[in-house]
């Protein structure tokens, strides 16, 4: 008899205290309700334009969407490569073009500079170079280095 009615007293107190919390939640909300149903809004506000703006992101679609935008994306990336470096080459031709039309009209002025200094009146035969004093004559006149002898000792 006795353990049939501390089975009984144990029953009694869970069925008192989970009616006590019901009770207690009713008062809660009854008490609250305005500011539940105001966060229950802002709740759906946020929900609505901020996490599900979140969860499209392409971080959380499915795989093969992923996977294709992936693609598209990598040949967006490979065109912008593609377009920078024929931007590159040309610039680079244009500096080599530069370059050799540069070098082509040096050349030339060097070349007319020889040819007024050959025909300013008087012969490459007769005339003193003082760059090449030795080609002064055929006969090998002009400046002529000492010889250099190995001493002997």
């Amino acid at each position: 008899n006795i353990l049939e009615y501390d089975n009984i007293m144990e029953i009694n107190a869970v069925i008192n205290s989970s009616i006590r919390f019901i009770d207690d939640t009713i008062t809660y909300f009854q008490a609250n309700a305005w500011y539940i149903i105001f966060l229950l809004i802002a709740g759906y506000y946020i929900k609505k334009e901020y996490l599900d703006v979140y969860l499209n992101n392409r971080q959380f679609r499915p795989e093969a969407h992923r996977k294709n935008q992936f693609n598209i994306d990598l040949k967006e990336v490979r065109l912008r490569q593609q377009e920078v470096a024929l931007e590159r080459a040309q610039i680079a031709n244009k500096v080599r073009q530069k370059k050799e039309k540069d070098e082509k009209e040096r050349k030339n002025k060097a070349a007319q500079l020889s040819k007024k200094v050959n025909t300013s009146g008087s012969s490459s035969n007769n005339s003193y170079n003082l760059v090449q004093p030795w080609s002064a004559s055929s006969s090998g006149g002009g400046y002529k280095p000492t010889r250099r002898t190995t001493g002997s000792g």
